[in-house]
């Protein structure tokens, strides 16, 4: 795939251009280490790095073009082009150098602090079960017909996302269902990209370290429902809001998108209530304008139940019948740790992603009204990200847990300990607690506490098979540790019986 440098620029805010504009593009990238010959690189400002100190390098690797925000040094080789916002052109180029591919497929923008993954992926069986090939872009990773991408970030940068659609189109898939964090609502990742519906889940306290503030945080995720000039979505999106929040709220009283609104428990255009709810899963009745009907949800837990009913607006604003809708809900199996149940030995473990205190706080409401015994809980908080939201999980762990074990999540360059002081500070003097800075050891010692009608909680990683320490990146997985250590009781137990 080539384009003219001349033609990607078209739409873009051009300051001033050094060097020829007919030169042949072969890719747009940000990463210098990614630069290859005849592409584009882009001077992205990134939060230890700044990409304006490695345009050299990138020319010297290839790149026949550099977008920057201020003149830099480049070979004669390369064509320097000074726009007014690096992201914002740089989205704009990589639209329209894979061929503006989201207006050729049908695309669902979820968006809020919690429930985006498990939306996401409801979204796609529904699809499915109308008959339709659907894709995923999200934080468990980018599923593309038969393939699988992994990526760092729950939103690519635009090169990437415009890419994977890209590769959706050409694959035969018609739907996508793409998760938009708030920092690529921020750092202009999906800009350009034509959302057909977008969705609004939630929005508690996360990424206020990179955001600033919970009202900046706030102004990035409401900037999916914008509208007018300003507005780099596309003007034919419908709005599905769940008006059971306040941002929500906000959000389908003063947007000027269609919206169609839901909520759990309570009155909007599609209400949920909970009719029962187990272990391996619950049973939801959803009231809307065309009727009503139950659903069966294969994912245990309030929140996942709101999460299906999200979905469920979601298909009626796609225009999918009632009928594929409900067979979609019902048809998706577990997602990797979003309130994933593993047994064995007699013990009984969820796993689950939750890592800010309104999610910690749902998870364990829900598991304290499934667990016959106690509730015990392991979890930490990540280093260098909002230190703030610390002490509140602390709190809340307490608040809902009758054993609580402290521990590591991705240090990162903090100091572990002193992650953990900082969540110590946020729990009564008379909670139950035990500090554990190794994570294995700490799951390792909640099984050990657990007994008959017990539910252990490891709450922070979910899906991750990683942990970060200082810089190096090591694996580790909450899940694969857990299944080994019922295994080992179950056979030890097999021995002795």
């Amino acid at each position: 795939m080539t384009e003219k440098l001349g033609d990607i620029l078209e739409s873009c805010a051009v300051v001033k251009v050094a060097g020829p504009l007919d030169r042949s593009i072969t890719g747009v990238c940000s990463d210098s280490k990614k630069a290859v010959e005849g592409c584009l690189f882009a001077c992205v400002k990134g939060g230890r790095a700044d990409g304006h100190d490695f345009a050299a390098d990138a020319v010297r690797a290839g790149a026949v073009a550099v977008l920057a925000e201020r003149e830099v040094h480049v070979p004669a080789s390369a064509t320097l082009v000074v726009v007014e916002n690096v992201r914002k052109a740089l989205a704009c180029v990589s639209a329209r150098f894979y061929g503006n591919p989201s207006r050729q497929i049908t695309i669902v923008g979820i968006t809020g602090t919690n429930g985006k993954t498990t939306t996401a992926h409801f979204v796609k069986s529904i699809v499915e079960a109308a008959g339709q090939p659907a894709g995923v872009m999200g934080t468990l990773g980018h599923y593309i017909g038969d393939s699988f991408e992994k990526d760092p970030f729950t939103t690519p940068e635009a090169p990437e996302v415009h890419r994977y659609l890209r590769s959706m189109v050409a694959s035969g898939l018609t739907y996508c269902a793409m998760e938009v964090s708030s920092h690529a609502l921020a750092l202009h990742r999906a800009d350009g990209v034509d959302f057909d519906v977008v969705c609004f889940t939630n929005l508690t306290r996360d990424h206020l370290d990179f955001h600033g503030g919970f009202e900046e945080y706030k102004r990035a995720k409401k900037s999916l429902f914008a509208t007018g000039t300003d507005s780099p979505f596309g003007e034919a999106r419908k709005a599905v809001v769940n008006i059971g929040d306040d941002t929500g709220r906000e959000i389908a009283e003063t947007g000027a998108l269609p919206c169609l609104t839901y909520c759990l428990g309570k009155d909007a255009d599609v209400r949920g209530d909970v009719l029962s709810m187990e272990r391996q899963g619950s049973r939801l009745r959803v009231r809307h304008a065309q009727g009503a009907t139950e659903v069966e949800i294969g994912l245990p837990g309030r929140m996942n139940a709101e999460n299906a009913l999200a979905a469920f607006a979601v298909g009626l604003a796609l225009g999918f019948g009632e009928d594929d809708i409900v067979n979609g809900i019902a048809g998706l199996g577990r997602l990797p740790g979003r309130v994933e149940l593993i047994t064995g030995g007699g013990r009984c473990v969820v796993v689950d992603y939750a890592h800010t205190p309104d999610a910690l706080r749902s998870l364990l409401a829900d598991m304290r009204e499934l667990a016959a015994g106690r509730v015990i809980t392991v979890f930490g908080c990540g280093g260098d990200r909002d230190a703030g939201k610390r002490p509140e999980m602390g709190c809340v762990a307490a608040e809902l847990s009758d054993l609580v074990f402290i521990t590591s999540d991705n240090p990162r360059t903090e100091d572990p300990r002193k992650i953990i002081e900082d969540i110590l500070a946020g729990l009564p003097e008379d909670s139950r607690c035990e500090v554990e800075p190794d994570r294995k050891r700490a799951i390792e010692k909640a099984v050990e506490a657990s007994g008959e009608g017990d539910l252990v909680v490891v709450a922070g990683k979910g899906h991750e098979d990683y942990q970060i320490v200082g810089t190096r990146k090591i694996h580790f997985d909450d899940r694969e540790i857990v299944r080994a250590l019922l295994g080992s009781i179950a056979d030890a137990e097999a021995q002795h019986s």
